[in-house]
């Protein structure tokens, strides 16, 4: 049908008067785009066609089907952004629990006490950041789900195969084809027409040329040249016929191109909000995507872990608190001073930590709440045990420095008596 239909109107342009619609062809290609660089249009067969010659409203039925592809590549992007944030998570924390593990089995005699736990907590940061990040991730995981399901509902599969199309382009379709029906018909009558016409043409060629020779053969009787004439006349009527019929189809043709036209441009009105939805979903989802990806929603919370870690590394770490550390644990300075201080002083700033902590998790999921909160307890427990070991440490020598004092003190004893 559409071949047919496509041979009559090349083939017999000049008989149709289409002369009102090719101004507006020519504005419409006028006003499309230049896009000779970009392939994908060069590729395009529609780009310089009318939208409403033979069957070229198919643009906005497989602009609406292919739009499933574009969507498609939207859910690759953010999966594979998810795929390298992962990675990124991973690697992250794998690094911190390294490092975790390198600063808990350095040499005891050259890192100690507070300068030690300032490393400590300066290597468990990289693993609390990935914590943060893992909220990130799961947060997109989310969308990208809420996003397939969309698309999912707006381009259903197929029963048979794995094909996606748009929920309503079919239907689409079948109005405009019931739109274009009765232009079918008018085509077809003047394809059949032109065929007539065609032969006609050539039977009034040879009646004419047959009248001719006989015009010139003077022993043709009078009967042969008189068929040949009325003959002539029939053949030339029956030519003009089919020319009337042609000219009242190409009318008939032309006023329902009209009518056609109209009813094309309703059809495309409904295409074209289906055509909206898409786009407003990919539309709104990039901008969800980028909000949750690359705005300053977490900023709130990547600033609370640098805080924290920039209070504990000013205000806990003490370089000569670290020095008479090692010096009262390896015996240098004869002092029985307590370091009780020092730790009451640790757990006052502990304490600020985690109150500061508990004020700004309200803002907070209450996932990222529990992680917090056992990294202070994980952190705190360190504390503890490093400071344990330094009280054993102390106790053990300050033991010793008494016994030694208790056993030099007997010798003088004896030498007082003996003086005596």
């Amino acid at each position: 049908m559409t071949s047919r239909m496509k041979s009559a109107i090349l083939r017999h342009t000049n008989s149709i008067k289409l002369s009102n619609f090719i101004g507006l062809k020519d504005t419409i290609r006028a006003h499309i785009p230049n896009t000779n660089n970009d392939a994908c249009y060069i590729s395009n067969e529609y780009i310089q066609s009318n939208f409403f010659d033979d069957d070229n409203y198919l643009s906005i039925i497989k602009c609406l089907d292919g739009g499933y592809e574009i969507c498609k590549d939207c859910i690759e992007y953010m999966e594979d952004y998810n795929d390298l944030l992962q990675e990124y998570i991973d690697s992250l924390t794998s690094y911190s629990k390294k490092w975790k593990s390198k600063i808990k089995h350095q040499s005891a005699l050259s890192s100690y006490n507070t300068t030690k736990l300032a490393q400590r907590e300066t290597v468990s940061t990289p693993k609390q950041y990935a914590e943060l990040l893992q909220i990130q991730y799961s947060a997109i995981l989310k969308m990208i789900a809420t996003y397939r399901t969309q698309v999912e509902r707006m381009y259903p599969n197929e029963r048979i195969g794995t094909t996606h199309k748009h929920y309503r382009t079919e239907t689409m379709k079948n109005l405009f084809k019931a739109a274009r029906s009765t232009l079918y018909k008018l085509s077809d009558k003047l394809e059949k027409l032109h065929e007539q016409e065609t032969k006609a043409q050539h039977a009034l060629h040879d009646a004419n040329i047959q009248c001719e020779n006989l015009s010139l053969d003077p022993t043709a009787s009078k009967t042969k040249i008189s068929n040949a004439n009325e003959n002539q006349i029939k053949r030339q009527d029956k030519f003009d016929e089919i020319k009337r019929e042609i000219v009242r189809i190409e009318e008939e043709y032309n006023q329902e191109y009209k009518t056609y036209r109209t009813k094309a441009i309703d059809i495309y009105e409904k295409c074209r909000i289906f055509e909206q939805e898409r786009l407003d979903l990919i539309g709104e989802t990039l901008i969800k995507f980028n909000e949750v990806a690359f705005s300053s929603k977490y900023l709130t919370e990547q600033n609370e872990i640098y805080e924290n870690l920039m209070l504990k590394l000013k205000t806990q770490r003490n370089s000569l608190e670290d020095l008479d550390f090692w010096a009262q644990t390896y015996g240098v300075y004869d002092s029985t001073t307590s370091l009780s201080s020092q730790t009451s002083q640790n757990e006052s700033i502990s304490s600020q930590i985690t109150t500061r902590k508990t004020k700004k998790s309200h803002k907070n999921e209450s996932e990222n709440l529990t992680t917090k909160e056992e990294n202070i307890q994980e952190s705190i427990a360190e504390d503890e045990e490093q400071q344990s070991q330094v009280d054993n440490t102390t106790t053990t020598k300050l033991k010793k420095n008494k016994n030694t004092t208790s056993v030099q003190k007997k010798p003088n004893t004896a030498a007082l008596n003996d003086v005596s």
